[in-house]
């Protein structure tokens, strides 16, 4: 059984007369793999126009746009930095709760991961550790393209928010399948998936 503190149930820990009723792992499941890559790509293509119209609709893009080896550097080391960014801010969700986040990458899936394994979120936590990358850093790029005005960071930007978006569909299928538990229920995040359990 969890060992409680003062009668309250520490962190990470899941209460007394749960039982784990689902443990869906993504890579088990190959084809939903597949299908979610599938999906992210005309994802990015459309965020990333939905990005630049926002750009240009607030009168914040730049008037004329050359692309030479620096401004492709730029948007590489933008990309990278944003899957980085992606994780971390999966993992400061995670601290947040009390856990220590741990981060890696799947090669098989190609897939990049921030996990707590054994440690237990109840469930509206889990959903705003799964779409904190979503909400936070793309908050982060709508400020950016307002206060870059004019510049290539703001096309660098467009870029790096429909990665961020288009990345986070994972994130947002994790959610749907959590949202099918009552918010009483407890979510353990796995490296590739995740434990559902609820009460008996």
């Amino acid at each position: 059984m969890p060992d409680k503190i003062n009668n309250i149930l520490a962190p990470g820990l899941i209460p007394d007369r749960y039982q784990e009723i689902l443990y869906w792992q993504l890579t088990k499941k190959p084809g939903q793999v597949f299908l979610l890559q599938f999906a992210a790509i005309p994802l990015l293509v459309i965020l990333g126009l939905v990005f630049l119209n926002l750009a240009i609709n607030l009168r914040k893009a730049p008037l004329r746009l050359t692309i030479g080896l620096s401004e492709i550097s730029l948007l590489l080391a933008g990309v990278v930095l944003t899957l980085v960014l992606h994780e971390l801010t999966h993992g400061m969700a995670m601290r947040l709760f009390g856990a220590k986040p741990r981060y890696g990458f799947l090669w098989k899936q190609l897939m990049f991961y921030a996990t707590t394994p054994a440690f237990a979120y109840p469930r509206n936590g889990f959903l705003g550790i799964a779409l904190a990358p979503l909400f936070v850093l793309n908050m982060v790029v709508i400020l950016g393209i307002w206060l870059l005005s004019g510049t290539f960071w703001v096309a660098v930007l467009a870029v790096c928010g429909a990665i961020n978006a288009s990345g986070a569909i994972g994130d947002v299928w994790m959610t749907i399948i959590a949202l099918r538990y009552p918010a009483s229920a407890y979510v353990v995040d796995e490296r590739d998936g995740i434990r559902v359990f609820c009460k008996l």
